[in-house]
């Protein structure tokens, strides 16, 4: 079976995502990161990243929304950029202690 081509978008979001955490992580690596404050160093590349993550993420639910995912596509779109950030976030706030 194959993958319907708006999971694309979705997958695309994911990456974006989980670069822009990363970016966010290497220019602070002594500081923690929250979820509702900036840290010191937010490099442009990071919200680039993070705002391509979110239009993928809108487009990729869009498009599936008028598939039988129905109304649950967004949030799934929502969990490609929210996943990667948990995921990072917690193991960098791991590694500083």
């Amino acid at each position: 079976m194959a993958l319907p081509w708006w999971t694309l978008f979705v997958l695309a979001a994911a990456a974006c995502s989980w670069i822009s955490v990363t970016v966010l992580a290497r220019n602070n690596p002594g500081e923690r990161l929250s979820w509702f404050r900036s840290p010191t160093v937010a490099p442009l590349s990071q919200l680039w990243f993070l705002a391509a993550s979110v239009a993928c993420a809108w487009l990729g639910g869009s498009y599936a929304a008028d598939t039988a995912l129905g109304g649950w596509a967004y949030p799934i779109a929502a969990l490609a950029v929210l996943v990667p950030w948990t995921l990072v976030r917690a193991g960098h706030n791991r590694h500083v202690g």
